[in-house]
């Protein structure tokens, strides 16, 4: 590996750029002599032909139909999802990325992938909330919440009057954690659906390989699916690798996973600081002078400086994560999988290797998409990406011709809102105690006195709000009913979602009961909700916030994402590999329709929950 990429303060990333030539000289090349023009046709292909023909044996220029017939497939197929990544930043800050060839036969990253592959422009997540959970499940099941049950990163059970994560599973142990780690088990259970990689395994009798590396384990779980062979999270206690015995049976991690953690790789990074790698005026972008001088630096003067602590602290760890280095940490894990593992390197199976970069979310929540951090940290991952690229082109035996990649992200983000209010927009933050006072007064009002939402008489908490779903104590609502102060729990669900809908900052509120009747007005919003309610699991209210309104647990110059609006749902879907057709796509699309193009070019059977269709457009 390259140490430099762990060695401290990072140094400006090379600007190569590609000019175009004046129009004289293309008009002086139009009136050689015909004689001169029927000798160098003679002479073979001119040096623009060898290049396309360079390009097209990197990026793998076949015929989607020819692979259907011959059933040739991708050796190995590469899913990219940088959390946070709105559909934007690729067209904001497209000049500061690489050039997509570049000499030696190396390739750029996002704009390599533009050119050589389908670039998506208009692709939107369909449900609501989108949060990184729902979204990773999405992405490679072609499934919303609805039924695949990862209806948010959270949720309550009101069996066991518990919140629930996501990827808990307490079936398992967990696998690789230092000592003082607090690490508890996770896996696939709250998963219905199966993924792209489960359904390969099935394909395959269980011979090609699936993993997936992340910093978050819910990202890294639900992008594998059930049957992956490894999925690795990050633990801040001891800064390490950490899974489950839910993909490591024997109940230790892989040796080239142990060889990662012994490199102490993150420790290369301890007292570090990140400080810019682009230049002053590149960030003045990022820095308008019309924004409050509180929320982001109006010079640069006050350009960022981000120091990591220098001993090994679990907060210290955290803090790495929230820097370029984290995104290069994985980018190098996943290298020692591609060896360790052989992936795609194999002659009896296809793999499939699913990546999640972390750090974009972390940043974007801390500084906000417009930031002087998201801005960088996105040309950093411009730089690791296609040093990625580079490192499949040279490494598996038949280049990035072999290899289908796919690059999109999980959500979006808001703005910050006291930015937005600035611009003298109508933004702000919600605090999530206003929606259960509000909820639980006005159904004391109207049928009494009862804990409907927040402790009952044993202290427990029965009734609970977690984003975006207000869930009802239902000893409260049975009361309710059985006292026939309640004529219905229809009812009772529409008192607690007018109350809640007349706070400042809430745009609507949906109730169980109106869902499950198909009483909904049809919106886009409404569709959205739909798309996202899982019975078993959701709530008896779905709460949607105004635009440009967030929760005020963000922070109070921070911002978050879940909401319906473009902002949250609006990401890129980029896809490159043989039978892939190179183009700019206006087509309104949707990352669910990421897992069903997969199965197309892998040959196998669409996973159980898939509402995606194939990108026909993608395929040449």
């Amino acid at each position: 590996m390259t140490l430099a990429l762990f060695a401290g303060r990072f140094t400006r990333p090379s600007r190569a750029r590609v000019a175009n030539a004046p129009l004289s000289r293309v008009l002086t090349g139009a009136f050689l002599p015909l004689a001169l023009i029927c000798l160098s046709s003679l002479a073979g292909p001119s040096r623009a032909q060898n290049s396309r023909n360079e390009r097209a044996e990197i990026g793998g220029a076949t015929d989607f139909a020819t692979n259907v017939r011959e059933f040739k497939r991708p050796r190995l197929t590469v899913v990219i999802s940088i959390d946070q990544f709105r559909a934007d930043y690729l067209r904001r800050l497209t000049d500061l990325f690489l050039p997509p060839f570049q000499t030696g036969g190396r390739v750029g990253g996002f704009r390599y992938l533009m050119s050589a592959g389908s670039y998506f422009t208009d692709a939107r997540y369909g449900h609501f909330p989108l949060y990184t959970g729902p979204g990773h499940a999405v992405i490679l099941t072609g499934g919303y919440p609805y039924k695949t049950g990862i209806i948010g990163n959270n949720w309550f059970d009101k069996t066991t009057l518990q919140s629930v994560y996501c990827v808990d599973d307490a079936r398992w142990r967990v696998v690789g954690a230092a000592s003082d780690s607090h690490a508890t088990p996770m896996g696939p259970r709250n998963l219905r659906s199966s993924t792209v990689g489960d359904e390969l395994k099935l394909a395959t009798n269980g011979k090609a390989r699936i993993v997936t590396i992340s910093l978050k384990d819910r990202a890294a779980i639900l992008l594998g699916g059930h049957s992956q062979d490894v999925s690795l999270w990050f633990d801040t206690a001891g800064g390490r690798w950490i899974s489950s015995t839910a993909f490591c049976k024997s109940g230790q991690l892989p040796a080239w996973a142990e060889a990662v953690n012994s490199e102490r790789l993150p420790d290369k990074t301890l007292g570090t600081t990140w400080s810019p790698s682009v230049g002053a005026a590149v960030l003045l972008r990022a820095v308008p002078s019309n924004l409050s001088p509180k929320v982001i630096p109006t010079s640069v003067d006050a350009l960022f400086s981000h120091a990591v602590g220098i001993d090994k602290k679990s907060a210290n760890y955290a803090a790495f994560t929230l820097t370029p280095d984290a995104n290069a940490y994985v980018f190098e894990t996943a290298k020692r999988a591609i060896a360790g593992e052989k992936l795609g390197q194999r002659d009896d199976a296809p793999d499939l290797l699913a990546l999640n970069l972390a750090t974009n979310d972390y940043v974007g929540h801390a500084y906000g998409p417009y930031s002087p951090e998201a801005l960088d940290l996105t040309v950093h991952t411009d730089h690791q990406l296609a040093d990625f690229l580079n490192f499949l082109q040279t490494t598996l035996p038949n280049g990035l011709r072999d290899v289908a990649i796919v690059v999109t992200a999980d959500h979006g983000v808001a703005p910050i809102p006291e930015n937005a209010q600035a611009l003298g927009a109508n933004a702000g933050r919600i605090p999530e105690t206003a929606i259960s006072a509000a909820a639980q007064d006005a159904l004391t009002a109207a049928f009494g006195p009862a804990p409907y939402v927040g402790p009952d008489a044993t202290g427990k908490t029965a009734g609970k709000y977690v984003e975006p779903y207000l869930y009802l104590n239902e000893a409260a609502v049975a009361q309710a009913l059985a006292s026939r102060k309640a004529a219905s729990r229809a009812q009772i669900e529409e008192v607690a979602a007018r109350a809640i809908t007349a706070l400042p900052g809430v745009y609507a509120c949906y109730t169980r009961s109106q869902i499950l009747a198909n009483a909904l007005p049809p919106t886009e919003i409404t569709r959205r909700v739909v798309n996202g309610f899982y019975p078993k699991v959701a709530g008896d209210v779905v709460v949607v916030n105004e635009q440009l309104y967030i929760p005020a647990y963000a922070g109070p110059e921070g911002t978050t994402h879940g909401s319906p609006y473009a902002y949250d749902t609006h990401v890129p879907i980029l896809i490159a590999g043989p039978g892939i057709r190179p183009g700019v796509w206006a087509d309104p699309v949707s990352p669910a329709d990421i897992a069903p193009t997969l199965c197309a070019l892998l040959g196998i059977e669409l996973p159980s929950a898939c509402d995606g269709v194939i990108l026909k457009a993608a395929l040449r």
